[in-house]
């Protein structure tokens, strides 16, 4: 008898205990309906399309009527802004992988939207770019941020929703309208994204109001951007280059910051500030003839722009290096926010 309330005791502690579980399962999915923490989780981050640009200019050289995707790279900053609730980013996207050719910079805000059911992202625009440039180097300026200093185009938003594998994001079609300067006519774009944990995908394509092709993909292909991922270390190499004598003497580059997906750095001497005339480049390539994903370590001839030499390796090592007795240099992943190189 003992051991029978025993067991029925023991069943429903149990069952109890199971209800506690499945109550706190439905809170936790309630807490969260639209994936709102694993979205900025998988958002936070800077991504590029090197790759993609890379690849669209050799089969370009098959065919020439192939639109060749811009090379571009994201900046999404996580940056609280009093002024704005939710979420809130600075944005900064340029091209060529190069940080001067800066084609837009924004502030984003994440906010729920519950009648869509879905994250809701509001764009906007500084009124004073110049002020703002780099603000995620200067997150103090956020905090005096006022709403009169940002303005936005109603009808822009993008709506993203969790499919179960991935967020996919678009805006209402053909509402965000514009007007041009250039021809008085009014301009209608339409984004459609994809953001998985690993990469961004972007296509953004614009019209007139005659339905004219303003910008965008004409075949369709978004930019495809992966999240990078940068490496920290060091570079040197006899001044001269490998054709030098031995006893001539070294530039060296002692903090070096690079990102795996095509991102050159020039190694340039700690104590003279001059150049050594070489840079270093860090990619993550697939090769047409062996279909074999790599990380590529380059060394650039800045003269050429040509590449010397290059070893390959494991796209998941966190350490590269090579040493070529004129020239070595060391890499190793960034332990901390390694998605950024602030």
């Amino acid at each position: 008898m003992k051991n029978t309330l025993i067991t029925v005791a023991f069943s429903f502690l149990m069952l109890g205990c199971a209800n506690t579980d499945s109550t706190s399962a439905s809170q936790t999915v309630a807490e969260d309906p639209l994936k709102e923490q694993l979205f900025h989780q998988w958002f936070a981050a800077e991504f590029d399309n090197y790759e993609q640009n890379w690849q669209d200019k050799i089969d370009k050289e098959k065919d020439e009527a192939l639109q060749v995707h811009e090379h571009i790279h994201h900046v999404f900053a996580p940056l609280p802004t009093p002024a704005l609730a939710g979420e809130t980013y600075f944005v900064k996207q340029y091209m060529d992988g190069d940080a001067s050719k800066v084609y837009r910079q924004r502030l984003y805000q994440f906010v729920r939207n519950k009648e869509k059911g879905a994250i809701q992202l509001n764009i906007y625009r500084f009124k004073d770019e110049a002020k703002y440039a780099d603000a995620h180097l200067t997150p103090e300026l956020y905090q005096s941020l006022t709403k009169e200093e940002i303005t936005t185009y109603p009808g822009c938003e993008v709506y993203w929703k969790w499919t179960g594998e991935y967020f996919a994001g678009e805006m209402v079609h053909n509402a965000c309208a514009i007007k041009s300067r250039r021809s008085g006519k009014m301009l209608y774009f339409n984004d459609t994204l994809r953001l998985t944990d690993n990469e961004i995908w972007i296509a953004d394509v614009a019209h007139d109001e005659d339905g004219k092709y303003v910008f965008g993909n004409k075949a369709g292909i978004p930019h495809i951007n992966r999240k990078v991922t940068y490496f920290e270390g060091w570079g040197g190499n006899r001044l001269g280059g490998k054709d030098a004598p031995e006893d001539a003497k070294w530039g060296f580059t002692r903090k070096i910051t690079i990102h795996n997906e095509g991102q050159i750095v020039p190694l340039i001497d700690d104590k003279t500030g001059k150049k050594t005339g070489y840079s270093v480049q860090l990619a993550k390539l697939t090769y047409q003839n062996t279909k074999n994903p790599i990380l590529k370590l380059g060394i650039i001839d800045n003269k050429t722009g040509k590449t010397v030499t290059y070893i390959w390796s494991d796209r998941e090592n966190v350490k590269t290096g090579l040493n070529l007795r004129w020239l070595q240099t060391g890499l190793t992943k960034k332990a901390k926010r390694p998605h950024f190189a602030f």
